[in-house]
């Protein structure tokens, strides 16, 4: 995928799927690709388990099923870190980008391309769920297992969780995405609550491991016709890759950045570095030999990781902070992605006393005045 819209080569439907609403519009918009209705994902993809590069096989593959359990369940963020109070909606899983470092790679069971059709199930959990969070912030969205928008176009997701939320003011909709796929969300009028955010990386990083992808410019277009229609945006860099040269291609996309979108319209941006489980680094070198990103030294965190020295971390983290700082964004939310207390303090908190963040919390108002970093009290 680059500025063109995902399609698959394949198409599998689960038997019981078939009758569902958005099963019929999905396949209306696939007309011409094979479909095939078969009772389980292991019999879709049966075929391809023993091939050379199955997982890239699977990216070809869409699957459309029910999801059977719940849709919207709190992120588990990881072990002896800051956790971040966010709820994921699981409409869909896995996803045709192939970057080299994903931890879907070895974290998804099925790693075809899957999209849950029982939309009115969703709506049901999502009433109930919202119900028993009045007056309370939720802070929720779906990219977690998949990219938000990089199916969109076939789904129609953006415009259906739009509809969910409604005018609840105190529910923050986040659809973050790789991809410049903004159709639909520029049929829906502006809303404070409904936030689309941009993974983001350097140009070098992103050329080299983040295949399929659209460019990183193409990303910052993107993301500035949408603040631009009145969205806020939002931007993560995450994971931030350690290199030689990763200071001066790091600085250039955040100028970038703030040339296309004005630091009033982003309601937060987030930094993590790269992690993952030991078990990825050899499937990273078996599907990407010419990967880098998992080539540098790393220690095991304390959640079992692979991670950057904590200095190498904090001196990442310190420069990204100095570059927002410097291009206007001082006002503008800053968060650390599954970091540990002490690299919390010694990057965001250095300043600001003793507090000791526990789980990140946002104000309803995206009007934050002088405040660099986010925390509990």
């Amino acid at each position: 995928m680059t500025g063109m819209p995902w399609l698959p080569e394949k198409v599998f439907v689960e038997k019981e799927s078939q009758g569902y609403p958005l099963t019929g519009r999905i396949l209306d918009r696939l007309a011409g690709i094979p479909v095939s209705v078969v009772h389980s994902a292991e019999e879709a993809f049966s075929d391809i388990r023993y091939s050379r590069n199955p997982v890239r096989e699977a990216k070809k593959r869409l699957w459309l099923a029910r999801q059977r359990g719940s849709f919207i369940k709190p992120c588990p963020c990881t072990p002896e870190h800051v956790r971040c109070g966010y709820d994921i909606i699981n409409v869909n899983t896995g996803c045709p980008l192939d970057c080299t470092y994903c931890i879907l790679q070895d974290y998804l069971a099925n790693p075809l391309v899957t999209v849950f059709v029982n939309v009115e199930d969703l709506r049901l959990e999502m009433d109930s769920y919202l119900s028993r969070k009045e007056g309370r912030v939720v802070r929720m969205g779906t990219g977690e297992l998949g990219d938000s928008l990089a199916l969109d176009h076939l789904t129609g997701y953006s415009l259906e969780l739009a509809g969910m939320i409604g005018g609840r003011k105190n529910v923050y909709l986040e659809l973050k995405t790789k991809t410049a796929g903004i159709r639909n969300i520029r049929k829906l009028d502006p809303s404070g609550n409904i936030i689309v955010s941009w993974s983001l990386n350097s140009i070098r990083a992103a050329d080299e491991e983040e295949h399929g992808a659209p460019s990183v410019e193409d990303r910052i277009r993107a993301a500035s016709l949408v603040s631009a229609e009145g969205f806020p945006v939002g931007f993560h860099f995450d994971p931030i890759l350690h290199y030689p040269g990763w200071e001066e291609d790091y600085r250039a996309i955040v100028s970038r950045l703030f040339q296309a979108v004005s630091p009033r319209r982003i309601a937060w941006i987030s930094l993590g570095s790269l992690r993952f489980p030991p078990s990825l680094k050899k499937t990273i070198r078996s599907r990407f030999p010419q990967s880098k990103a998992s080539t540098a030294e790393f220690i095991k965190g304390r959640d079992g990781k692979c991670r950057y020295f904590s200095s190498v971390r904090i001196e990442l983290y310190r420069k990204f902070l100095e570059w927002i700082r410097s291009s206007g964004g001082g006002a503008v939310a800053v968060y650390l992605c599954m970091e540990s207390d002490f690299v919390w303090k010694e990057t965001l908190e250095k300043n600001k006393g003793e507090r000791k963040p526990r789980e990140i919390s946002f104000p309803l108002s995206l009007q934050r005045k002088g405040r660099a970093c986010v925390w509990s009290r």
